[in-house]
């Protein structure tokens, strides 16, 4: 009984591992070539799965798409959210330490940019669903500082998390650009900047 019990598991583990590689293999060729420039002949044979495999998971490549965005997002705010408690310190608050953490992120997958404002141009006269759905996911950063400013007892906590908001924003479209520590590293001068005048003392 043990032994059947096992191989049901890897057999029923099977199907997730092969949708995980679909998403992993999109996400890597959608940053890369876009949306509407990677096509399912392509995600089929980088990722190795059958089409009808590829079909079975995912009915239609845009239902690849919101998965896809879905893992760029939750990877993107777990990293940030990992590195910011490591690099923030009392002489740092989180609003400053979030750029480093950004800076860190961005070395290995900032080249392209950000892939869900990507998605937002491409699909908005084409999928109004996956559209939005990228433009609710852009819009955590503003919530996110105005939460800590906040806690420091900052006026207008919401107006002016978004305010930083737009650095970090700023910091991740440039860095094609500019590349992607020397983007975050401004923003995170700008940030200071802000803080100060704002009676926040921080050091960078």
């Amino acid at each position: 009984m043990p032994r059947r019990t096992a191989v049901l598991r890897t057999d029923a583990a099977r199907p997730s591992l092969k949708r995980d590689t679909l998403v992993e293999v999109a996400e890597r060729l959608f940053d890369r070539y876009g949306f509407h420039g990677t096509g399912v002949d392509r995600l089929v044979q980088e990722s190795g799965v059958a089409r009808m495999t590829f079909y079975k998971h995912f009915p239609t490549k845009n239902a690849l798409v919101r998965a896809v965005l879905e893992r760029r997002d939750e990877r993107f705010r777990s990293f940030l959210d990992r590195h910011v408690v490591e690099r923030s310190d009392p002489a740092q608050p989180e609003v400053l330490a979030i750029f480093d953490a950004l800076a860190d992120w961005l070395d290995d997958e900032g080249a392209q940019g950000n892939l869900l404002l990507r998605a937002v141009g491409e699909f908005s006269g084409h999928d109004v669903s996956i559209a939005g759905d990228a433009v609710f996911r852009c819009r955590w950063a503003g919530p996110w500082f105005a939460e800590r400013l906040g806690e420091q007892g900052v006026g207008q906590a919401d107006a002016r998390g978004w305010d930083l908001a737009l650095l970090l924003e700023g910091a991740v479209a440039l860095a094609p650009v500019v590349g992607g520590r020397d983007a975050a590293g401004q923003a995170k001068h700008a940030a200071s900047a802000l803080l100060l005048s704002w009676n926040i003392s921080a050091e960078i």
